[in-house]
This record gives structure tokens, sequence and C-alpha cells, in this order.
């Protein structure tokens, strides 16, 4: 039996990266490689966001993580799927930035930016329709979650508990 992830599929990462970027982009924040991969995990299951230890302005969204619950499909472990997903998220990545849309220099330094070079239409269109047909956690994931340092004590990757937060330099 055959069954589809996209969180396994380095072309449906490209288009969930460029949605990321895009609206980081759009909030003037700065977007670095660990808040991109955080933020991909949780588009890619939202029902995991309900192990998120989030700020206290937006604990309402508690009830709408419920909400996004699908028994057919689960991901075993929260630390195991995010690993499995890593280097299928870097491919994206590189394919991303050996076609001109992220910024190499950058990407160096550990931070996502876009580049000026304008993107054909069939993908910004596919961005845009991903963006679209978001839920309430996935409109929250694309824009307030973007603001939430990746860094210290109150930083994405502590509140995640996804990646090392305790040697960061905040």
């Amino acid at each position: 039996m055959l069954i589809y992830d996209p969180a396994l599929d380095p072309y449906h990462t490209a288009v969930r990266i460029l949605a990321i970027a895009i609206s980081a982009t759009a909030r003037t924040a700065e977007l670095t490689v660990d808040a991109a991969r955080i933020a991909d995990y949780f588009l890619a299951y939202p029902y995991k966001m309900a192990n998120f230890k989030f700020p206290a302005e937006f604990k309402q969204l508690r009830a709408a993580v419920k909400e996004t619950e699908n028994p057919y499909r689960h991901a075993n472990g929260n630390r195991a799927a995010f690993e499995r997903m890593r280097p299928i998220f870097f491919a994206a990545l590189s394919g991303l930035v050996a076609s001109g849309f992220i910024q190499d220099s950058a990407l160096q330094k550990g931070v996502i930016e876009l580049t000026s070079l304008p993107m054909p239409e069939e993908l910004a269109s596919a961005a845009q329709r991903f963006q679209a047909r978001q839920t309430t956690i996935g409109k929250f994931l694309l824009s307030d979650f973007l603001a939430i340092p990746a860094t210290g004590e109150n930083g994405l990757k502590h509140r995640s508990n996804l990646i090392e937060h305790r040697y960061d330099i905040a």
C-alpha cells in the first residue's frame, strides 16, 4: 500500500518553504533556518502543535489544534518525525537556492531570505494556494509564529522542544 506524506515530498516542502519565506518577508521578520524547519514541521503536522508551549496571548489556539487532528495521518514521535524531515527540507532548500529564489549568502549565515528574482507564475501561485488553504493553525504559523524568536528561553526551539536550545547564544 502506498501512502503519500507531504512532509516527505521535496516539492511540497519547497512550496512550504517559499510560503514561510514569503510570509516572513511580508512581516519583515528574520527567518532563521531553525525557525523555518520548525514552522515547516508544524505546517506538515499541525496536530503536533498540541505539544507546543504557546505564548500567553495565543493560548486560545489550543482548541484550534484539536480540530486539526486526523486519525488517518499520524507521525509517531515528535523529534523522530522532525529529524526524518531534515534531509528533505535541506534538499528542497538547496533546490530553491540553486534556482535563485533563496539568497545563498544569507543562507550561509543561517538565515532564509528571498532574492529579488521573479518567481515563475506556477510556483508563486502554488505558494499562494498553499497559504490560502490554511486552517487557523496554518495561518498562525505563517504570521505571528514567525515573530517569535527562534532562540532563548521562550524561543521556538524551547517552546517546540524539537531542537536543543540550552546552548544557544541569545
